[in-house]
């Protein structure tokens, strides 16, 4: 603690450097815990699994509800089966003040609260009969009721239509992680359940099970997969070739266990290398001191003490700053997940979901955390300790500590190269994370996302008939057209980049059959978009209900199945039961579900010949369209329909559709900026020692007649040396990187010049400019004071 102390600037420093990587590195430690690695909050959580569906076209598939059912009710390995999809729903009310509320729905069926095992905080919980109540019911979670006043009577009060029946209790984080909602509902009381609850190529359910007494998963496994190849033989149309599979339950549902990996792999990598940077620091500082001492430990090595007991002494130094570190940073790492156990995202069509993170620092976070910390003191202390314990009497009492070895210069060296080649890495990662977000927010997604405001209305769930909600449609085109500044207005089924349905199509002229998505869209939709038109037509008045059906193809779905051939005019057999249509025009390739997405085939149904429950309102604006995102909205309140969505602009879905790629770029650049600046430190601190001690030698160079900016041309061109090593081994690795996790990036090349020119010019840059700021100070001293005290 004495040599410590006495160096406290540098010992501050190389704290500060340690502890804020150690930070770091237990709340990436706690976030993948929570996320990859711990149950569901339930009773006996380890007899929890999740249960999705595998086919060839599907590596995570969901499950429809005539498939659930039967793997309810035929199976023999689970105490209970219960079904949720990995989507939420939303309503706005009012309370009792007239102040309105903004809840989101979580429809599950009656038994999941009964399968997750827990017990209602007030009132009761849902039960299998609510499936098929006439009224209807829900629990509500507890952060809502906290956030709605924590009204003791809430149950048997309404939200819109919904009787509250009863609260969770806290610790309750349900069995889909973000996707918890504030109410529970039943999942049979969504509004289009006629038609999904019946039909087994509606899939949209994830399940969650219990497992029996004394069965394990590999035996719930063999029993699903013979009851899923059951169901392919009796309903081969639907469940061909798909495979339930079992997994353990975790916080995350199946489909977003993969870019969850994605994140907390990128992030943990990230954070281990800034905690080498500052590991790097560290040991440039107990090298430092270790030279200091070298004579100490030379003489004491000479008088028969043991080089092992030398050796302890260094490494305790090098365990009291970890221990000191490691204290600090997990007390940071504590009081961050304290600060910020509750993050609200804004999301254009639901507006802000308030998540409540429950992140948590157990047992396997604090075993990992002293593990690195093991870790961290080896590799801080080893090399310094190692290095002042040398047995080299004579070479220490000669001078070499005046002067400056060879050899510690090139430890320190060593250490500066792999600070410089690790941030050169990570910077690298970042290039290459924020190249990727570039390249997919300029993809061509097949149409002008430019300008355009959209919302969602629900005809059916405002009591319309179909012929009323066709009458409403018309109202709401015009509407919404009358509102100055608005071009052009049109509806459709589904937004492009937002999801798509799929239907099954048969090919009259050489049998083929094959599932292929659709959308359904008004006359004015492909000019709203600005998508362009290749062969034929696109819809117009004519195409009514009693003409001939329609749909428009794209140039993925022509190249496919009508090769070299003209397929306008030709017929086809679409949707169950099966309808004939004629295609009448092709469209260019999109982008339906995600931007990364390659060209497949894909259909437009005409509107006027298929109604829908549903629709998207589509207007296409002059300027900035959130200028227009009120003026919509209150164009459509006269209609007096569910209305449930917020109009949003289309630029800031596309932005949401990024999600994942957004908070990974910004995680990476985050910790990227940390490592430059840890890696800053370091260089700044190695750069001052190493001239401070070649005092005299550069004291008497000038003495000699050397001018200044000469010594000064001299530290840069051996900085430039170090640093330039540096960044070629940190190329290097950059490289090696790109190519392993190439398939995860967009439009990535093997060798991305884009990224390592800029990120070389950078490092070599900053290297050179603190080792201007570090020696300056030095070279401007007066040279026959450097001789006279060195």
């Amino acid at each position: 603690m004495r040599i410590l102390s006495k160096h406290w600037k540098l010992t501050a420093i190389a704290v500060f450097s340690l502890s804020i990587a150690m930070a770091l590195g237990v709340v990436s430690l706690s976030i993948s815990n929570t996320f990859l690695l711990l149950p569901p909050a339930a009773a006996q959580p380890d007899r929890l699994v999740a249960i999705y569906a595998r086919s060839p076209s599907e590596a995570i598939g969901q499950i429809s509800y005539p498939d659930y059912q039967y793997y309810r009710e035929h199976n023999h390995v689970f105490s209970d089966i219960a079904a949720a999809p990995s989507s939420i729903g939303l309503i706005d009310d009012q309370d009792a003040g007239q102040k309105e509320i903004k809840v989101f729905l979580r429809p599950v069926t009656g038994n999941y609260l009964s399968v997750m095992g827990i017990r209602p905080y007030l009132g009761r919980l849902l039960a299998p009969g609510d499936d098929d109540s006439s009224t209807p019911v829900a629990v509500m979670t507890w952060s809502c009721w906290k956030r709605l006043g924590a009204d003791p009577n809430i149950v048997g009060k309404r939200i819109d239509a919904l009787t509250i029946v009863g609260v969770t209790p806290q610790e309750f984080t349900g069995s889909f992680y973000g996707l918890n909602g504030d109410l529970l509902t039943s999942l049979g009381r969504q509004e289009d359940e006629a038609a999904w609850r019946t039909r087994r190529d509606a899939r949209r359910l994830f399940l969650i099970a219990r497992l029996k007494p004394g069965v394990s998963r590999r035996q719930a496994q063999a029993e699903m997969a013979a009851l899923s190849g059951q169901l392919a033989a009796a309903y081969p149309k639907e469940d061909k070739n798909r495979a339930a599979v079992v997994t353990r339950a975790t916080l995350l549902p199946p489909d977003g266990l993969r870019a969850a990996e994605l994140i907390t792999g990128i992030l943990m990598a990230v954070v281990l290398l800034v905690l080498l940077i500052a590991c790097a620091n560290v040991a440039n500082l107990l090298l430092a001191i270790a030279v200091g001492r070298r004579q100490e430990a030379s003489i004491k090595l000479a008088l028969g003490a043991p080089r092992g007991r030398l050796i302890r002494e260094f490494l305790k130094e090098s365990a009291i700053l970890c221990a000191a570190s490691g204290a600090l940073g997990y007390a940071m790492a504590a009081a961050a997940i304290h600060r910020y156990s509750e993050i609200t995202f804004a999301f254009p069509i639901y507006g802000a979901i308030s998540f409540a993170l429950n992140l948590r620092l157990d047992a396997t976070v604090a075993a990992v955390t002293v593990a690195l910390l093991l870790i961290a003191i080896l590799a801080t202390g080893l090399s310094p300790a190692l290095y002042a314990s040398s047995p080299n009497l004579a070479q220490i009492l000669g001078g070499e500590i005046a002067v400056g070895g060879t050899r510690k210069r090139a430890r320190r060296n060593t250490l500066v190269i792999v600070q410089v080649a690790i941030c050169t890495l990570v910077l690298v990662g970042m290039g290459l994370c924020q190249r990727n977000l570039y390249n997919l927010r300029h993809a061509d997604p097949g149409f002008s996302a430019r300008n355009l405001v959209a919302t969602q209305v629900f005809p059916k769930s405002g009591g319309l008939t179909e012929a009323q909600g066709k009458e409403m449609y018309g109202t709401l085109r015009r509407q919404v057209s009358a509102v100055a500044g608005v071009e052009s207005v049109s509806l459709a089924s589904n937004l492009p980049v937002l999801g798509d349905n799929a239907e099954p199509v048969q090919f009259p002229d050489d049998g083929k059959k094959a599932s292929v998505d659709y959308t359904v869209v008004d006359t004015d939709y492909f000019s709203t978009l600005g998508i362009r038109v290749l062969a034929g037509r696109v819809f117009n008045s004519f195409d009514r209900e009693r003409s001939t059906r329609v749909v428009v193809i794209n140039r993925k779905m022509a190249d496919t199945y009508w090769p070299g051939r003209d397929p306008v005019g030709k017929a086809l057999m679409v949707g169950d039961p099966a309808r004939q249509a004629t295609v009448v025009g092709i469209v260019p390739d999109g982008k339906y579900e995600d931007l990364d997405e390659p060209a497949r085939p894909f259909l437009y149904h005409a509107l006027s010949q298929n109604y829908q429950n549903a629709i998207y309102v589509i207007a296409r604006t002059r300027g900035d369209p959130s200028l227009w995102v009120a003026p919509v909205a209150q164009a459509m309140r006269g209609l007096e329909l569910p209305v449930p969505f917020a109009p949003f602009t289309y630029d800031n879905w596309i932005n949401l559709t990024l999600l994942t790629e957004r908070i990974a770029a910004g995680c990476v650049a985050a910790l990227s900026g940390l490592g430059l600046l840890l890696a800053i430190i370091g260089l700044y601190g190695a750069i001052s020692y190493s001239v401070s001690e070649r005092r005299k030698e550069l004291g008497i160079r000038v003495a000699l007649g050397a001018q200044p900016w000469h010594l000064l041309k001299m530290i840069l061109r051996q900085t430039f040396a170090i640093a330039g090593t540096g960044v070629a081994v940190g190329l290097l690795l950059g490289i090696g990187a790109t190519m392993l996790l190439r398939s995860q990036f967009y439009e990535i090349g093997a060798v991305e010049w884009t990224v390592l020119l800029p990120v070389s010019a950078a490092m070599l840059g900053v290297s050179l400019l603190v080792a201007y700021v570090s020696a300056r100070p030095w070279i401007a001293a007066n040279p026959m004071e450097a001789v006279r005290h060195a």
